[in-house]
């Protein structure tokens, strides 16, 4: 073995090793967990009104039978790597879930599915479970920001899928040894989607969070029966098959004192991040200049790469809008607003945002590119009808940790999706159930808040 194959080895051993110990969750991180796994939670009870989802759902006991995790767009209870296959499926259909800058992806999203399951399964308190979620949360971050990308492929499951398998591997009480087996077995099993997947709007992308939060169910069950892995599946799978060269140095750079968990992003734009900076520089245009659609003439959007690929201009569905820069832009003029009803087929087809659409151009500013991901930035020229140009530049869109939300804005926001897929009553419920995650013994009684209404 190369002394940088044996590095790369200590260097995921010793994340391993923290992921696995007493230091994941701090008394400080605590409160944030709590909004990441209610933010979470949120997203994929409101997906179950989309008919793909809610269909999926229905079938999760045929797929893994009777068994205690909750599958929380119905309520049924189903074998762990059923239960997340269809809550991971759900968690990101909305495009309303958390993200992280770090490693360009959600890891709750990717994460959580499997280790709600896995904590339900086991009988974890929720303590327990918060600490597993976090450090799902944290491995998952960590191994996904060495990797360098290839343009074909989509950020979905890649490296989420080490973090799932850390958290599962922590609740089932494995050593060090096995965990580390099991993070190497997860990455050899990775599902990856392609980025047309994504910009054409094909679902089957969701299906990719469900896939990877259910191998990090699988890749446990895979490393307790005797499987064996690949000492390099990291570097390889990530640097070579999935993108075009992998950095492990951030597997253990900073362990214990940059605490990504509190680094990440809150969305209350329903689309990918990658729109919400021309989002937020279109609307301070709009609210500066006072022009309506009428007036555009064209719009130039100069953003980083790979926010470069939304650029796309003849969205044919909802999803795929969420997925498209010049129609976030069209959408924000025309409607002035990017929440869960401006991605539907019916405004895809209209004709004013139709117009608008093919209007705006996506190019790439390499000095943006330089910045990301610590600066995500978009500088929109719009050029008016009555011969003005008017400019913005928008370098840290809301939501971010740097420029957080109230906290009212996302209560608001979980109180409204929650109530997307759940009576009243009941998601008032779980909105107290989720901050109460701390004091909770059991997870058992999820099912029969998430069911009761339904």
């Amino acid at each position: 073995m190369s002394e940088g194959d044996a590095r790369h080895q200590r260097r995921l051993e010793r994340l391993v090793e923290w992921g696995l110990g007493p230091d994941v969750l701090t008394d400080d991180d605590r409160p944030h967990a709590v909004t990441v796994v209610t933010d979470t939670v949120a997203a994929i009870v409101a997906a179950g009104a989309e008919p793909e989802v809610h269909a999926l759902a229905a079938v999760a006991p045929t797929l893994g039978g009777s068994g205690p995790a909750t599958v929380l767009c119905s309520g049924a209870g189903t074998s762990p790597w059923a239960a997340a296959l269809v809550n991971g499926t759900a968690a990101v259909r909305l495009e309303l879930d958390e993200g992280n800058a770090f490693c360009g992806n959600h890891p709750s999203a990717h994460t959580l599915p499997a280790v709600l399951a896995t904590a339900q399964d086991v009988g974890a308190d929720g303590l327990a479970f918060l600490a597993a979620s976090a450090a799902a949360y944290e491995v998952a971050v960590r191994v996904g920001r060495g990797i360098r990308l290839r343009s074909a492929v989509h950020p979905f499951g890649t490296a989420m899928v080490c973090g799932a398998a850390l958290g599962v591997a922590r609740l089932r009480g494995l050593d060090v040894a096995d965990a580390t087996r099991a993070v190497r077995l997860a990455a050899a099993l990775v599902p990856a989607s392609t980025q047309r997947a994504a910009n054409q709007g094909a679902t089957v992308r969701n299906a990719v969070t469900g896939s990877c939060a259910a191998a990090g169910v699988l890749a446990v069950t895979l490393a307790l029966t005797g499987t064996t892995d690949d000492a390099l599946a990291l570097p390889t799978v990530f640097g070579e098959v999935l993108g075009q060269g992998y950095d492990d140095i951030w597997l253990d750079d900073g362990l214990g004192s940059d605490r990504y968990l509190r680094s990440g992003y809150f969305k209350t734009h329903a689309c990918s991040r990658w729109n919400h900076a021309p989002i937020e520089a279109t609307e301070t245009l709009l609210a500066r200049n006072g022009f309506g659609p009428q007036d555009v003439v064209d719009v130039e959007v100069a953003t980083y790469d790979p926010a470069t690929r939304l650029d796309g201009r003849d969205p044919n569905t909802g999803f795929a809008g969420k997925h498209s820069i010049p129609f976030n832009v069209a959408a924000r003029i025309l409607l002035r607003d990017n929440g869960i009803e401006a991605y539907t087929d019916e405004v895809v087809r209209n004709p004013w945002v139709r117009s608008l659409v093919q209007k705006v151009r996506v190019v790439e500013d390499s000095a943006m590119t330089a910045a990301a991901p610590a600066v995500r930035a978009a500088r929109v020229t719009i050029r008016l009808a009555d011969d003005r140009v008017v400019q913005t530049t928008e370098e840290h869109p809301p939501g971010d940790a740097d420029r957080p939300y109230p906290p009212e804005v996302i209560r608001a926001k979980h109180r409204t999706l929650l109530r997307r897929g759940l009576a009243e009553a009941d998601a008032e419920a779980l909105l107290h159930w989720c901050d109460e995650l701390p004091h909770h013994r059991t997870l058992a009684d999820l099912a029969s808040i998430v069911g009761g209404g339904r």
